[in-house]
């Protein structure tokens, strides 16, 4: 594995962790009780090798999608689509302008010692 697709790999992992503690925040913060099955069904898997770039998949609860839906009527807690969309503006901005000559150089130096 090159050094492009470590980094692609490294950022897809990255932001997916970090969406998910975004989104478990506030899932926390907007829903009191009752969320061990909202919480614990999300997961994230990054998977890809030299013919693919990288793929992020995201599996949670169906109901997440409808939570999100039905309280945009009532309130503004924002569960799927604001993690979402910041997720992939994330990755796309990291991927356009974060790999540098620099982080390349990183990156090789990493796979000649492992």
């Amino acid at each position: 594995m090159g050094a492009r697709e470590r980094f692609i790999q490294e950022t897809l992992e990255s932001e997916g962790r970090r969406m998910l503690a975004g989104q478990g925040a506030a899932i926390a913060s907007g829903y009191r009780r009752g969320t061990g099955r909202l919480e614990s069904g999300r997961s994230i898997s990054v998977s890809g090798g030299a013919e693919a770039d990288g793929k992020l998949t995201l599996e949670h609860p169906v109901y997440e999608r409808f939570l999100d839906i039905k309280n945009r009527r009532k309130k503004s807690l924002r569960i799927h689509n604001r993690f979402i969309f910041g997720a992939y503006a994330a990755i796309a901005r990291r991927l356009m302008y974060g790999f540098t000559e620099d982080v390349a150089a990183t990156f090789r130096d990493i796979g000649k010692s492992a």
